[in-house]
């Protein structure tokens, strides 16, 4: 009776989440997030568990991280030598789960935690079939490993330095860091130019989805950052459309004073271009109740766009990086101002970070 009644017809809608529902209310006790557990696809149960979690029939459960440490927990059960599963174990424990965090783990985060994982998870297997463990393995072991491992290959840093620390296996090296050149007068691309000029010129464009192009492709603001704005963030004054960045507040083209009022009038036609059906509080809701949608949704709808996101902010970062100061840079940006001022100086305007 409390739930929002726009919401509680989404999950009417939903033949498997009403079933869920259905069964949660049937239970002859309290529900508990156990229960829950059991009963189906993750996407259904998550929209009911939001939904009581909200109002207030379930207590919080930090969902990212108790997903990550039961998928951990099965794979490690999975590795075929005890030595390697302690030491995994000992890894995540002080170095995953003693981690501070500030409020409930992110998909972000949990996203972060699960790939260095596979790739510790990876090399493991790499040294097992060459009759090695994480501690009798050799620095041409790892080496050989990461020839034909993934470009992100150095995420196993932490592992391999943890080995050193605790004795585990302290002659081992860990993959180099490739950092990335920060180039001056990088080109959008021709996808992500195209991709642009279609938003800034048809009327058919999703609102939300117009804005996210422009804040991506012209301000370079990551996704993750995108998704997490709010309704309040926008405002039109004077006619001028303009939206909260941390401490900044960007002045927007004009082009976009029209997706902003219809976004803060709600009228997008939500049978036409998706998303939640009511929320007073994201632009971009996502499909559990209360929360907003997740960046690698957000990432897949600008690529069906044609928009490349890192390519996109990598141009975009060198256009700003040049036009503004290094501290302002740093805020629309979301980088350090140390960072902010090295770019600052690589065009020839040397400036000192305050």
């Amino acid at each position: 009776m409390a739930a929002d009644g726009h919401y509680l017809l989404q999950l009417i809608k939903s033949r498997k989440t009403w079933r869920v529902l259905s069964t949660v209310v049937s239970l002859p006790d309290t529900a508990r997030h156990e229960d829950l557990d059991q009963l189906g696809a993750a996407r259904s149960v998550n929209q009911v568990r939001s939904l009581l979690v909200d109002l207030g029939a379930l207590p919080e459960r930090d969902e990212y991280l108790h997903r990550l440490q039961k998928w951990t927990t099965d794979q490690i059960a999975a590795i075929p030598h005890s030595a390697d599963q302690l030491a995994l174990q000992q890894f995540v424990r002080w170095c995953h789960q003693r981690r501070p965090r500030k409020g409930p783990t992110t998909n972000t985060q949990a996203a972060n935690d699960k790939r260095e994982l596979r790739l510790i998870f990876s090399l493991l297997s790499h040294l097992n079939a060459a009759e090695q463990t994480a501690s009798t393995a050799t620095q041409e072991h790892l080496d050989a490993w990461a020839v034909n491992a993934p470009r992100d290959a150095f995420r196993v840093r932490g592992f391999i330095r943890w080995c050193a620390k605790t004795g585990t296996n302290r002659f081992l090296t860990p993959p180099d860091y490739p950092r990335l050149s920060f180039r001056i007068g990088g080109s959008l691309g021709p996808g992500n130019e195209s991709a642009l000029q279609s938003a800034l010129s048809d009327q058919n464009h999703d609102p939300r989805m117009a804005l996210a192009l422009l804040l991506n492709v012209v301000y370079g603001i990551r996704v993750h950052r995108i998704v997490a704005l709010q309704l309040a963030d926008l405002s039109i004054t004077d006619g001028i459309a303009s939206i909260q960045l941390g401490s900044v507040r960007l002045d927007l083209p004009a082009a976009a004073t029209a997706w902003v009022d219809v976004i803060l009038a709600g009228r997008i036609d939500k049978r036409r271009f998706g998303g939640a059906a009511h929320d007073e509080t994201w632009i971009f809701p996502g499909y559990r109740h209360g929360n907003h949608q997740l960046a690698s949704s957000l990432a897949a709808r600008l690529r069906k766009l044609g928009v490349e996101p890192a390519v996109a902010h990598q141009a975009s970062s060198a256009a700003i990086i040049t036009q503004v100061p290094p501290a302002v840079a740093a805020r629309i940006l979301g980088i350090s101002i140390t960072t902010a001022s090295n770019w600052h100086k690589l065009t020839g305007n040397a400036v000192t970070p305050r």
